[in-house]
Formats: structure tokens, C-alpha cells, sequence
């Protein structure tokens, strides 16, 4: 959960603001609908709509209706994200009827259509002689802003037709749409840049794409996910965001051998834990120590120098002539005395004195790696009850949530995801569970 600076969502009323992807624009959703949203669309649906589905091959509790926003950036090289791609006969197959509608109120910036469509039998052809076929009622928006292109989709479940209240709910919700003042280009627009800013800042130095979304400098390759997440939400702060992380490796690049393989005993009070996600880490830092936890993260190891720090290589364990465990042993040491010096300071929801929820009040680089320690867990059991529920959406932020209070879980995965997919430094969309036995990751059954 985040507070109301989140700048994916947030409310005014009963209403709720939501951002597209990449930030490209935001709208704002009436309290009467319930959105579901990942990085490419935001689907809307009336709230507890799920009545049984009329004679089609839809599921049993699909929906009246529904609309889905999809954004995408046009690119005059890449045919499928031009706007002839997404016509009324690809969205809507076996269309009976399509004509224009007037537009919402954007001018020539969006065009509409409304139709009806016809069911796709897929049984024998002599079979379509003896039934049939249902149709169902369907909209279409196409939005156009400099190079980014807004399509929303709304269409009635089959067999169904769509009521003029649906339909002005959703045009009020799409008439919402503002685009950013800047927008940020997409992940290989972005990369492209920062190989740009990288040349023109440190023409001497080898620097081109590596991976897939990754850069080199010369011997050092690094991933640019969190460099773009932070672009994201100020993308015209390029090249303040970028500069200082290149001029970071570039300096690596002028370290000797002793700063680069420090002893031991220079070293041992910096070694601290991170998480990191554990398929990240297997394509961007494989070389690196990593010992697997739970929801797909991985404990990985840093030193901590300043305002930086860099991972623990496997190569840095054969010099300390030491193990993986003998590190792990060492790092937990350092956050304990980390935790004593530092101690967490949280927010606690609560009605009645009963505790519901608890975040931190402040974001740190160690937040979310105290849950390694049992010290932390029976903190938390001690305020929220035996058995919670907690969301690490990244690495300086977590929420915790009493299990005395299962209405309030469904409410924080989804906001949980939504931070997974906005904050920098992502950890997981998946919660976990601390009781008695320790933490697992939780199943919703």
C-alpha cells in the first residue's frame, strides 16, 4: 500500500485515479466499476457483476459487460501498433454491423464506432444451419496523442446488447483521460537514449546494448530495469536519472585490483542481505551469490559503500576463503546491528484498537530485507495476530496485514501489484505469510 503520493492511483471521492502505462495518461474510474490492471490495459466491469452467462461458450460467471483500455506507442517501422491494426473486424470479429458514432469530446484527436458482432461457431458448418447464432453489442475509441494511441474496447457479454447507462458510464470515464505533459518512451526508445547520453558524455569508453534490456561499458555490464522505472514516473528527468548511475561504472572502470577485491577485514561490516528477484538475478547476475527464499526472490549479498553499493561476486568468496553460509552468517549480523541502530518506525491501522494493517513510515534500501529476521516476525505477530499477510511490491517498502481481517487481503494484492508495477527496485506481486513456522508464500484457496 502507498500513501496518497502514489502516483499510480488515487482517490478523490469516490473516485479513483489510475495511470495507463508508462504514465502515458491517467483517468479517473467511478466508484460504480472495479478495475483489474496490468502493464499493458485496465479493464473495467461493473461492481459485483457476475451473473450467469447466456446460451455461448463463455464461463458461468462471466460479466454483462466489460471494457478494456489498451495504450500503445506508434512506431512508423513497427506495422501492428499503427491504428489501422486495431479496426472494428479485428477486435470484433464476424462483425453484422459497424457505423461512426460522434466522438467524445477530444475533437479529431479520437474516432468511434459502434457495432454488433456475431458469435463464432466453431462446430460443423452443417450445425450453423439448426441454431442460432448469438450476437452481442460492442464500442470502439481510438485515441491518438503525439505518438502514443489509446484504444478502448467495450462489448455486452453474448447474447446480450449494451444498456445506454453502461455506455455513459464509460464514455465519462474515458472523457477522464489526460496525457502526460512529457512521455516516456518505450523500454527500447529508452535504451537507445541512454547508449546516446552514455557516447556523447564518454567518448572513449566501448558502450552498446546488451541482453535484453541491458547496457555494457567496457567490462561491466548493468540492467537498466530500475533506471527505467525511475524515468517512468519523471521522464523529463533523463538525463539527471541517468548520468550519475553511468558516471557510477565508469568509475568502476578505473578501480585497481585492490578495490575491486577488497580483503575480507576491510569489507566485513558492509557486507548487508538484499532481495532480489530470483529470475532477474539468473539472466543480469548469475556470477553473483544468491541463495534462493521464498514467491521467487532470492537473498542476494552487497557491499554497502557510501551512496552505492555493488553485489558480492562467487569470485570475492574464493578470495575470503569462505562459504556461501559463512557470508549469509555475516551479512545477518550486520542487519541486526543495522535494525538496533536503525530502528523501524510504522504506521498501524487500526479500528478499535484492533490492529488491521501496518506499513512503514519511511521507504529504506533495508526495509523490506528485515523480514529476514525473527525478530521482525514476532514484532509483527505481536501487533497483527499469530498468522499476516505481507506484500513486498519492492525493496524499501512492505505492508503487513492481520489474517483477523481477510476482506482486507484481496484489497492489498491488488495494490500490491499496481506498486510491483510502479515502484523502482520491484521485488514480487505475490504475498507471503508469516506464522509460527516462518514464512511461506500465501495461497489463496
Amino acid at each position: 500500500m502507498t500513501d496518497s503520493s502514489d502516483p499510480n492511483s488515487k482517490s478523490s471521492g469516490d473516485d479513483t485515479m489510475f495511470r495507463g502505462p508508462a504514465n502515458w495518461f491517467s483517468l479517473t474510474s467511478p466508484a460504480e466499476l472495479e478495475v483489474q490492471q496490468n502493464e499493458s490495459f485496465i479493464e473495467f466491469r461493473a461492481v459485483g457483476d457476475h451473473s450467469p452467462a447466456a446460451e455461448s461458450d463463455d464461463t458461468d460467471d462471466a460479466p454483462s459487460w466489460s471494457m478494456t483500455v489498451y495504450a500503445a506507442w506508434i512506431d512508423e517501422s513497427e506495422p501492428e501498433t499503427n491504428v489501422g491494426s486495431f479496426d472494428a473486424e479485428t477486435l470484433f470479429p464476424a462483425v453484422v454491423r459497424s457505423s461512426p458514432v460522434v466522438s467524445l469530446p477530444w475533437g479529431s484527436n479520437v474516432r468511434a464506432w459502434e457495432g454488433i458482432s456475431r458469435h463464432r461457431f466453431r462446430g460443423p458448418f452443417w450445425q450453423r444451419m439448426f441454431r442460432a447464432v448469438p450476437t452481442y453489442e460492442w464500442r470502439l475509441w481510438i485515441f491518438e496523442h503525439e505518438q502514443v494511441m489509446v484504444v478502448a474496447s467495450l462489448q455486452s457479454r453474448m447474447g446480450l446488447s449494451l444498456d445506454a447507462n453502461t455506455v455513459a458510464i464509460c464514455e465519462r470515464t474515458l472523457e477522464s483521460i489526460e496525457f502526460a505533459d512529457t512521455l516516456a518512451k518505450p523500454p527500447e526508445g529508452f535504451r537507445s537514449d541512454v547508449v546516446e547520453l552514455g557516447r556523447r558524455y564518454f567518448p572513449l569508453l566501448s558502450i552498446k546494448p546488451t541482453g535484453s534490456f541491458g547496457l555494457q561499458i567496457e567490462d561491466s555490464e548493468i540492467n537498466l530495469a530500475n533506471f527505467y522505472r525511475s524515468y517512468l514516473q519523471q521522464p523529463d528527468s533523463f538525463k539527471q536519472i541517468i548520468l550519475p548511475g553511468l558516471t557510477t561504472v565508469v568509475r568502476l572502470q578505473e578501480w585497481g585490483p585492490d578495490q575491486l577485491m577488497p580483503t575480507l577485514e576491510e569489507i566485513s561490516e558492509s557486507v548487508m542481505p538484499m532481495l532480489y528477484p530470483e529470475a532477474e538475478a539468473e539472466t543480469t547476475l548469475k556470477d553473483f551469490v544468491r541463495l534462493p527464499w521464498v514467491c521467487g526472490l532470492s537473498v542476494m549479498f552487497v557491499l554497502d559503500q557510501d551512496e552505492t553499493y555493488r553485489f558480492v561476486h562467487h569470485r570475492m568468496l574464493q578470495a575470503w576463503q569462505i562459504s556461501e553460509l559463512d557470508l549469509q552468517e555475516l551479512a545477518m549480523d550486520n542487519l541486526n546491528t543495522f535494525a538496533l541502530e536503525n530502528p523501524l518506525e510504522v504506521t498501524v491501522i487500526a479500528e478499535d484498537d484492533d490492529a488491521r494493517m501496518l506499513v512503514p513510515v519511511s521507504p529504506n534500501a533495508y526495509n523490506s530485507v528485515r523480514l529476514l529476521g525473527p525478530e521482525l516476525h514476532s514484532r509483527l505477530r505481536r501487533i497483527l495476530g499469530a498468522e499476516l499477510i505481507v506484500g513486498v511490491p519492492n525493496r524499501d517498502f512492505f505492508v503487513a496485514v492481520s489474517l483477523n481481517h481477510p476482506d482486507l487481503v484481496s484489497d492489498v494484492q491488488q495494490r500490491v501489484i499496481q506498486d510491483y508495477q510502479s515502484m523502482h527496485h520491484p521485488l514480487t506481486s505475490r504475498l507471503l505469510v508469516i506464522s509460527a513456522d516462518g514464512v511461506s508464500e500465501y495461497c489463496d484457496l
